[in-house]
């Protein structure tokens, strides 16, 4: 995976929160279409969204765009259940409610990365990729159906950007614990270059391609939370070795 390392490029200060529809992963998960959908089902994957996208939420999209007109890009992902259709589906429901066209299928995840329920560090080092034709010029709401510690959706804009779109707003059916925070604030900014400075940002250009700045604010307090370098290159490489026992790509050798 090295020779082909995932885009990022450092938050904007304005960039706003993932808009989230569903507060409640255990109501998504006992949804009786939620399995179909993430195995495949184009049809459980529009009821799954008819039923948990938010009024509020939409609206919140809305404000967002400000009359700016855009396209939604799902994630499109096989994942280790197969193929997930939960973006696809969501995608759909939200272009009708904000008349704007959905540009399903020509970006697409190239590796399988297996986040579902992954330790933090295992997602850190299968970064998600992605290949297909961006609308040059064109403002993107990205939208997945779940943010952890939020790196695809973050490798999605910078692919996106990398290519000439503009990320404006990202949407997912449900959230992990403060996820919807995915940009760097400035006091974790601040709290990883004190804890680890410099030689972690060289680490990160060198393992993944981009610097601190472009962390999600998950990805960087969970960097936080280690005491030295060498903690977090143990992690890494720990995570590397597992990733590899699944049969999954590795960005840290």
């Amino acid at each position: 995976m090295r020779g082909n390392l995932p885009t990022r490029f450092p938050w904007p200060g304005n960039f706003p929160p993932v808009v989230v529809h569903c507060q409640s992963v255990k109501l998504r998960d006992g949804h009786p279409d939620y399995l179909p959908a993430k195995s495949g089902s184009g049809e459980a994957a529009i009821r799954l969204a008819n039923a948990l996208i938010d009024a509020q939420a939409i609206a919140r999209i809305r404000t967002t765009l400000g009359g700016r007109d855009a396209v939604i890009l799902p994630v499109v992902a096989d994942e280790s259940m197969g193929f997930n259709a939960i973006p696809d589906g969501m995608a759909h429901i939200l272009g009708q409610a904000l008349k704007l066209s959905v540009v399903s299928g020509e970006i697409v995840q190239s590796n399988k990365v297996g986040h579902t329920r992954a330790p933090a560090f295992q997602r850190i080092v299968t970064p998600a990729e992605f290949r297909g034709e961006v609308i040059e010029g064109a403002n993107y709401v990205l939208v997945d159906d779940h943010i952890g510690l939020g790196g695809t959706l973050a490798n999605l804009r910078g692919y996106v950007e990398g290519h000439g779109g503009k990320v404006i707003c990202m949407s997912t059916l449900t959230r992990s614990r403060d996820a919807e925070q995915i940009s760097l604030t400035p006091d974790t900014a601040s709290a990883i270059w004190k804890l680890h400075g410099q030689a972690l940002d060289t680490l990160w250009q060198t393992e993944f391609g981009h610097g601190i700045n472009s962390l999600t604010e998950l990805e960087a307090l969970n960097l936080c939370r280690q005491r030295t370098l060498a903690d977090i290159k143990d992690f890494l490489a720990k995570a590397a070795i597992e990733a590899r026992s699944r049969g999954l790509g590795s960005s840290v050798e």
